[in-house]
């Protein structure tokens, strides 16, 4: 494991514990707060949730004492992990049955899904199977974005603003509800794969400093991308004026321009690209930078064609920037474990 990796794995974990121990205390002290957030009855015993959130809370400390202890933080983590995976499960049985609304699925994304990968990484840490997956991370995000855009194009798009009038956006999404959250699912995987991408960028710059202010960018751009895309898939088409423009800002925004950000960030800390190779990943900054402005401007047309044109431009480009930082490297990591601590060393 080397020393970035490590700093992104306490940063994670970390971010996990606060997570946690704020749920758990909003539950706790808040009973029916969630019930009514999500329009939903509140229940008849609130001091059940309470007690969830209480144990919530509890996951907090073990994720806090992981980020101190990365020696010893598997056992927490595989806990946490099992837990992470169970409740996606329970949370569809719910749904299947009727006694939630899918709405709540803004639940599942934070509380869950966005620390699947991580967690499963620390855990394969050391082995074939992790060097594996962070070796195509960026082939993947390639893959993931060009299935969202390809999904935009033939199944959401015509769900969405570039449709002039909204009656026909509604019937639509009110016709198709499975295809409709489906499509975004592939969105939010997308924005799984691309933060994933830029840890995975990070770790070959010397400058790590730089390489974790970037990922925590991202990671904030993913936060606002997940929120705007569990709000598309739990509450549309209903109240469809009020909840889509604040998805738009929240997606096309916040996050386009966290994510665009960046990777302004990693760009100007990565001597190797140059000449062609530099001049196409300055074309996919700019053009991140006009679908943020077309958002905030609320220019639909703009949106979709700068949209086209990052996408058209970021697909090929995370592949060649894959084959082209992993073709430069030629530095490996070393460590050992104690009961102290860890200590790394960089290989050439």
């Amino acid at each position: 494991m080397s020393p970035y990796r490590a700093r992104l794995y306490r940063l994670t974990f970390a971010a996990a514990a606060v997570y946690n121990i704020a749920f758990g205390l909003w539950a706790a002290l808040f009973p029916r707060s969630f019930f009514l957030r999500f329009e939903m009855a509140p229940p008849s015993y609130p001091a059940i949730w309470a007690c969830l959130g209480m144990v919530v809370g509890l996951y907090g400390l073990g994720y806090a004492y992981a980020a101190w202890r990365l020696d010893r933080a598997a056992p927490f983590i595989a806990i946490g992990l099992l837990g992470k995976i169970l409740g996606p499960v329970g949370w569809l049985l719910a749904v299947s049955h009727g006694e939630w609304p899918v709405r709540t699925v803004t639940l599942i994304l934070f509380n869950d899904v966005i620390w699947w990968l991580p967690f499963c990484l620390f855990l394969l840490e050391g082995t074939r199977v992790a060097a594996a997956v962070r070796a195509s991370a960026p082939y993947v995000c390639a893959a993931a974005n060009f299935a969202a855009i390809l999904t935009m194009a033939t199944v959401l798009r015509l769900g969405t603003e570039v449709v002039p009038a909204v009656a026909d956006r509604v019937a639509y999404i009110s016709r198709h509800p499975a295809l409709w959250r489906a499509g975004w699912a592939v969105w939010v995987a997308a924005a799984l794969s691309l933060v994933a991408f830029y840890a995975w960028w990070g770790s070959f710059l010397r400058r790590s400093t730089w390489a974790v202010v970037a990922v925590g960018a991202a990671s904030a751009g993913l936060a606002c991308d997940l929120f705007a895309e569990s709000l598309l898939i739990g509450w549309l088409p209903r109240d469809y004026d009020r909840i889509a423009p604040l998805a738009t800002m929240c997606t096309g925004a916040a996050a386009n321009g966290l994510y665009t950000l960046a990777g302004i960030l990693l760009t100007l800390v990565t001597s190797s690209l140059r000449g062609a190779g530099l001049a196409l990943t300055w074309a996919v900054w700019l053009s991140g930078v006009a679908l943020t402005v077309c958002s905030v401007a609320r220019i639909p047309i703009g949106i979709a064609i700068a949209t086209a044109v990052l996408f058209a431009l970021f697909c090929p480009w995370a592949v060649w920037l894959g084959r082209t930082l992993q073709a430069a490297s030629g530095e490996t990591w070393t460590g050992t474990r104690s009961g102290d601590g860890e200590a790394w060393t960089r290989t050439p």
